[in-house]
């Protein structure tokens, strides 16, 4: 499933934002679907989107499994570098955890 997040979204500015998104793909995540985000038309997003639509997946399903299934599309350096901090922060979070 390839999902453009301005077909859903006015605009990639918010939490709310987000979590259209995350309501989108949670779903097939969870069901071990592939899902391509699609970030067309999108030059930058802020960290609450990024929080909201993708590392809220941690909620569902395990970090191994977003990476298996989750695919970013036409998507920018600076959106790129956000998703990959994001989800290191979250990863390292999880390995404080279980220490």
């Amino acid at each position: 499933m390839v999902i453009r997040v301005l077909d859903f979204v006015k605009e990639c500015a918010t939490y709310a934002d987000g979590e259209v998104i995350f309501k989108l793909i949670a779903p097939s995540i969870k069901n071990g679907e592939d899902v391509v985000l699609s970030f067309d038309g999108v030059d930058a997003v802020p960290s609450a989107f990024i929080n909201a639509s993708i590392v809220r997946l941690v909620e569902v399903v395990d970090l191994d499994q977003i990476r298996l299934h989750l695919k970013v599309a036409n998507s920018t350096k600076q959106i790129n570098e956000l998703i990959k901090s994001r989800i290191a922060f979250v990863e390292s979070q999880s390995i404080q955890s279980k220490s």
